[in-house]
């Protein structure tokens, strides 16, 4: 299968990426529920997990969007149309929408544990990201494919070069990614990677439905890490509670999670330098936070 490759960062206790691969074919149907839980909250203006501190529109467009991505990391075909939330309307109704069939999205959540200070040798900070993001976009195409469901990575999307203060570096992320599976592919086009910024609002963006994918890619990062590692933030631990859903499963094992509908959709560790050696290890909860009653193991 072939994907586009979302990718956006968080450095709350660590360094974080999150990577979302969305399939081609089901870029239009996700893009679609994203807009209609735009339209159903009347919320159009750019989303990210830290910029939610209230209630209102973009707390309920935010909480949507949170569950549409979730809801399309289902891999297992549906018995029947599962409803999805698309927010809370402008005149107080409760929207959803029916899905038929899976999108099959897949989301890695991969921590440097020490938020990159013990990496030596390189020249910038970017270059530091771009390292530690190739072993995540590495690992899930590792852990994403098969022998008979091949993985294809079409196109890279990074949000904005300006934050990094030059642009991304093809060389270091896609030349340096060696050693791949043979189900596992990386597209040779000129322009694999794109890193304009991912507010649809600024000129210099990518395209609208691309800023779009980015902003999810966000969300799911920030809930993922949220019901992971908890926060003082009583409305984020709300917005992140979706995420609960497939972590229980992943709480409770590979034998649960190959039974789950999200089987195979989620990959997360965290790694560290030890001794100037990668080590890399499953991520842990920490105390306070909502997946510790889950059984995840303490941090």
């Amino acid at each position: 299968m072939e994907y586009e490759v979302y990718h956006d960062e968080s450095q709350v206790g660590g360094f974080w990426h999150g990577v979302l691969f969305v399939p081609l074919v089901a870029k239009a149907r996700l893009l679609n529920l994203l807009q209609a839980a735009r339209t159903t909250t009347g919320y159009p203006a750019p989303l990210s997990f830290k910029g939610v501190r209230r209630p209102g529109p973009k707390f309920e467009c935010a909480k949507a969007w949170i569950t549409i991505g979730i809801a399309a990391m289902v891999s297992k075909p549906f018995p029947s149309p599962v409803p999805v939330y698309l927010g809370k309307s402008t005149t107080g109704e409760w929207c959803y929408k029916l899905l038929h069939e899976p999108s099959k999205a897949k989301f890695v959540l991969f921590c440097e544990r020490d938020a990159l200070s013990k990496m030596s040798g390189h020249s910038d900070h970017a270059s530091k990201v771009e390292t530690t993001f190739r072993m995540a976009l590495k690992g899930g195409m590792h852990f994403f494919g098969t022998h008979d469901e091949p993985v294809t990575v079409a196109r890279i999307h990074l949000d904005g070069h300006l934050h990094y203060r030059r642009h991304v570096d093809r060389a270091r992320i896609a030349d340096r990614l060696t050693g791949l599976r043979e189900y596992c592919h990386l597209s040779n086009r000129g322009d694999l990677i794109l890193d304009d910024s991912s507010d649809h609002t600024r000129p210099d963006s990518q395209p609208y439905d691309d800023c779009q994918l980015l902003q999810l890619a966000d969300l799911l990062i920030g809930a993922f890490r949220t019901s992971l590692r908890g926060t003082e933030k009583a409305i984020q631990m709300t917005l992140a509670y979706p995420a609960v859903s497939v972590l229980t499963r992943f709480a409770q094992g590979p034998a649960r999670m190959a039974n789950s509908r999200w089987r195979n959709s989620l990959a997360m560790s965290q790694c560290y330098l030890e001794d100037g050696k990668w080590r890399f290890e499953p991520l842990e909860a920490s105390p306070g936070s909502a997946m510790v009653q889950l059984g995840l193991p303490l941090s």
